[in-house]
């Protein structure tokens, strides 16, 4: 660990060991110094590094004072720097915010946010837990953890526009896919994943836009694309392409702009304006969340909602509203 590193230890456990109670000086640092030989295998520091450590803290908005108790004086942390206030509506959402996070509650990120909290906060365990106040019911998806480490792997290859090496399953048939990735989207508890496929010939991307599902992808690994069309070549060349101008080539904005989620036609996209007429318990959620950006209401009324949406008209929009049964009617 780098001294700077260091460093901001020493003030991380100082202002642990502050929230907790007071402390004089000399206990301060002693449980400072059992912490890090205890916890962290380091030597114990000096008086004049903990007066740093301590000053350091003070320069940056931690209140941190000295208090006279029972004849003793006391060093008492008694306020923190504004960045690290939060508001009321903070407070009371964060809990909330780890509460939707449940089904993925034992992955080591989860874990780490929620120590993090705990630290920099004086969060309990108990605060972070609102069941059984708060629910979330959604079921968590098969290896969610590894569709989402997979998510993370091929976000970071888009940012450094790097094509991408995977096999991916599809009707049975197990394929190799080279692609130049643009965009992973979340839909309907699935993971997407918006690629051009490199060319075979000239290695690479195309111009067509296609949709893979992560789901899908063997392993949930990834490697980096090869060009393989020079035979002579000592070391693998990597494949990289211009991420911001194959996002405009594909149109990939204008394409699922007007998708309910995901789907479009890739040979003919038909444009149109649907208006329904929804009742009884699908009224609440239609107005609850909006099925797409372009929803209008046309007629709301205790009886019933007639709502317009401009979409693609697919597949889609058939299977979507198919989940409201009698409770939805198209007009037109």
């Amino acid at each position: 660990m780098e001294d700077y590193s260091k460093k901001r230890l020493y003030k991380k456990i100082i202002v642990k060991l502050l929230r907790e109670k007071k402390l004089s000086i000399e206990e301060l640092l002693t449980e400072l110094n059992d912490i890090l030989k205890d916890d962290y295998g380091f030597e114990p520091i000096s008086r004049r590094t903990f007066d740093r450590a301590k000053e350091s803290l003070i320069e940056n908005g931690y209140q941190i004072n000295s208090r006279k108790f029972n004849g003793r004086n006391y060093f008492v942390l008694e306020g923190y720097p504004d960045n690290l206030n939060l508001t009321q509506e903070e407070q009371l959402t964060f809990p909330l915010l780890i509460g939707l996070l449940d089904t993925e509650k034992t992955m080591n990120s989860v874990e780490w946010l929620k120590a993090a909290l705990m630290d920099e906060f004086d969060y309990s365990i108990e605060d972070l837990n609102p069941y059984p106040y708060f629910v979330h019911v959604q079921p968590t998806l098969n290896s969610q953890d590894k569709l989402l480490i997979l998510a993370g792997k091929i976000i970071e290859y888009i940012k450094k526009g790097q094509a991408i090496l995977f096999q991916y399953q599809k009707k049975g048939i197990t394929e190799f896919k080279q692609v130049a990735q643009l965009q992973i989207r979340y839909y309907d508890n699935r993971y997407y994943l918006l690629a051009s496929t490199i060319d075979v010939t000239t290695y690479q991307p195309t111009k067509l836009l296609q949709t893979f599902t992560l789901d899908m992808f063997v392993e949930k690994n990834v490697n980096p694309a090869i060009d393989e069309s020079d035979e002579n070549a000592t070391e693998p060349k990597h494949i990289f392409f211009d991420h911001d101008a194959l996002y405009k080539t594909t149109r990939l904005e204008e394409l699922l702009k007007h998708s309910l989620g995901i789907w479009y036609d890739w040979k003919e996209n038909k444009l149109k304006t649907f208006r329904l007429k929804f009742t009884d318990w699908a009224m609440g959620i239609v107005k609850n969340k909006k099925i797409h950006p372009s929803q209008k209401i046309i007629h709301d009324s205790p009886e019933n909602l007639i709502i317009e949406i401009t979409v693609w008209d697919n597949h889609e929009i058939d299977y979507f509203l198919g989940r409201f049964g009698d409770k939805c009617e198209r007009l037109n």
